[in-house]
C-alpha cells in the first residue's frame, strides 16, 4: 500500500464507512495554473474584459471616446448595465485562478478500499463527493510530461472550464496531483478488487 505526504489533520474519518480503509491520500498541486483548455479561453476573456471595460467608460462618460457624450440618464445605465458584465471579464481573466488556488489550498483526495473521495473544506460548509469503484466504468487519466496528471472516475478526463450547453456532467476528478500514474495504478488495483465476483473476493480473503 502507497500512502502519500499525511494530510495535516484527519479530514476523511467522518466519511469513511464502517470496514472502510483509506489505500492513499493527496492533494492537488498548486503550482499548476494553466491547462490545456485555458489557451482557448484565455484571448476570448481578453477580449470579452477589454471591450466591457471600454463601453462601460464610454457609456458612462468617464471615458471621452464619444463625439456626442451620452446624457445622464443613459451614463447612470450604462453603469448598472455594464458593471455585471466587467465583473464577469474580470472573474475570466484572472478572478478564476485566484478561485481555482484557494479551491485547492481546501482539497483532499482519497483512495478507499470501496471508492475514490474527494473532501473540499469552505468557508462556512464542508462537501463531499466519491465514485464508488464497483459501479466505476472506467477511470481515465491525463497526465503531463512532469508527472503531474488529473484522475477521474466514471469518465474521461475534462477540464473545469468547458464550452457549450451538452457538455455531459464532470465526473468526480482528482486534479493536478504529483505522481499521477502511480496513483492511477492504485485506484485500477482496487477497481478490479471491487468488481471481483463476493464468492472470489471471499475465497482470497
Amino acid at each position: 500500500m502507497q500512502m502519500a505526504t499525511p494530510l495535516p489533520f484527519d479530514v476523511f474519518s467522518s466519511e469513511l464507512s464502517p470496514g472502510e480503509t483509506v489505500e492513499w491520500t493527496g492533494r492537488p498541486n498548486t503550482a499548476v495554473i494553466l491547462h490545456k483548455e485555458d489557451w482557448g479561453a484565455i484571448p476570448f476573456s481578453l477580449l470579452w474584459g477589454g471591450f466591457t471595460i471600454f463601453w462601460l467608460l464610454g457609456a458612462s462618460g468617464i471615458g471621452n471616446f464619444w463625439t456626442n457624450r451620452p446624457d445622464k440618464t443613459f451614463q447612470w445605465f450604462g453603469v448598472i448595465w455594464g458593471t455585471p458584465f466587467v465583473l464577469i471579464g474580470q472573474y475570466m481573466i484572472w478572478g478564476r485562478f485566484v478561485h481555482t488556488y484557494w479551491k485547492k489550498q481546501r482539497t483532499f483526495y482519497a483512495l478507499t478500499t470501496r471508492r475514490a473521495l474527494i473532501v473540499v473544506n469552505g468557508f462556512r460548509s464542508r462537501t463531499a463527493s466519491s465514485a464508488y469503484f464497483e459501479n466505476a466504468a472506467i477511470i481515465d487519466k491525463s497526465v503531463r510530461h512532469d508527472g503531474i496528471g488529473s484522475i477521474s472516475f466514471g469518465g474521461p478526463v475534462s477540464g473545469e472550464w468547458r464550452w457549450g450547453r451538452n457538455n455531459p456532467p464532470r465526473p468526480p476528478t482528482f486534479d493536478d496531483i504529483d505522481s499521477a500514474d502511480s496513483v492511477y495504478q492504485i485506484a485500477a488495483r482496487l477497481r478490479e478488487q471491487a468488481q471481483k465476483p463476493t464468492s472470489s473476493r471471499s475465497l482470497s480473503a
